[in-house]
């Protein structure tokens, strides 16, 4: 049987984005702003949890979007370019029009290929039924669902991490029947787990675990930012110090070791590597900065949930945001993407807070973009 080329491996990893990434990323950018292909909406900032590194569960409550309200704000074109969507929160489930929205999600982008349910996994009925559905919407369009679930070490470990007693054994059940439900069923399953001071030196654990249960792991090092998960105060109780650097090296290492042609997190976990070892500037391209942007419950849009909102899509042009009254005219999407002002921002970040950036969001995405530091990359090691 003859060896698959490098070409036809890297095709079968990601069909039909490469190409046209690799030109975007690489020519067209420096040409015109690209129109969206990735985009994050959470859906909710309700939440079940009371994560030691993040504090949605402390927000207080805000009337969130309604499903007329996403109808009409998804009725901007802006939307007809998405290819692969998120949807989290908060906790995803607790929106009991979570599948109404999905179906409202997949009708509004005609091109979308992948969608992607991100979960903490306690509410295991409701994440069941959820999955089910929306199974059912996303596999006779030939999309690819992908489905997440939080998981930040073994028994007592992911308890304390999430502040949820039994919060493992929930989650074990759901991963389970999920894993039961791929017997029948096509989609992508996997543990999310976010490395912190507090659970390093147990996550061997975690990983045997999954392997034994075939699930595959990924991972997070924690960041911390005033916006979104509003966690910078909580800093001293959850970096990484001097006693951790041998064990988060040691991990970032044996992550990045496997440099196989479908593997483009290790290009991730290799950048990662440099910059706890060596202090060196982000090299992973990011999606958010080129091609992603994120949208929330509240009508918020942010190229990157890690800096400073670029807009309100329920705000009246000239007016304040709307809370539920009557306007003449709102601010589109597509104005507050194409802004010139939030452009330059965006531009100004690549030269700023991208360069300190851990964050693995759309890694995977942007590495496959930008094919030639990823070539590079396995060529060199470097």
């Amino acid at each position: 049987m003859p060896v698959p080329s490098l070409w036809q491996k890297l095709s079968r990893a990601h069909r039909g984005g490469i190409l046209r990434g690799f030109f975007d990323y690489n020519i067209m950018h420096h040409f015109r702003t690209l129109p969206p292909h990735q985009m994050q909406i959470n859906v909710t900032y309700r939440c079940n949890a009371r994560c030691t590194m993040c504090n949605i569960w402390q927000m207080p409550p805000r009337p969130e979007m309604s499903t007329e309200d996403f109808s009409r704000v998804l009725q901007d074109p802006l939307f007809r370019t998405i290819e692969r969507l998120t949807l989290a929160g908060g906790e995803p489930s607790l929106r009991s029009d979570l599948v109404t929205l999905t179906e409202l999600f997949v009708q509004s982008m005609p091109r979308l290929t992948s969608l992607t349910l991100v979960t903490n996994g306690l509410a295991v009925e409701r994440v069941l039924a959820d999955t089910r559905a929306i199974l059912d919407l996303c596999n006779p369009r030939g999309i690819s669902v992908n489905i997440s679930v939080s998981l930040d070490g073994v028994g007592q470990v992911h308890d304390e991490m999430r502040n949820i007693p039994g919060a493992f054994f929930k989650v074990e059940r759901c991963l389970s029947e999920l894993k039961d439900l791929q017997k029948t069923r096509p989609f992508w399953l996997g543990a999310a787990c976010v490395i912190t001071h507090k659970n390093l030196h147990k996550l061997r654990e975690l990983q045997a675990w999954c392997a034994e249960r075939g699930i595959e792991l990924g991972f997070q090092p924690v960041g911390f930012h005033e916006s979104y998960v509003a966690n910078v105060e909580r800093r001293s109780e959850l970096d990484f110090d001097e006693a951790d650097r041998a064990s988060l090296l040691n991990l970032l290492q044996e992550l990045s070791a496997d440099r196989s042609v479908s593997n483009f997190m290790a290009y991730y976990w290799n950048d990662m590597l440099r910059m706890y070892r060596d202090g060196r500037p982000r090299q992973t391209p990011c999606p958010f900065t080129l091609d992603s942007f994120v949208l929330d419950a509240y009508g918020d849009m942010y190229y990157c949930l890690s800096e400073r909102k670029i807009g309100n899509c329920l705000a009246a042009v000239g007016g304040e945001a709307f809370e539920g009254q009557q306007a003449a005219a709102f601010r589109s999407c597509s104005a507050i993407y194409y802004d010139p002002q939030n452009l330059a921002f965006r531009r100004e970040l690549t030269r700023t807070a991208c360069l300190r950036c851990n964050s693995a969001c759309f890694a995977n995405v942007g590495i496959k973009k930008d094919l030639k530091k990823y070539l590079g990359f396995l060529v060199t090691g470097k």
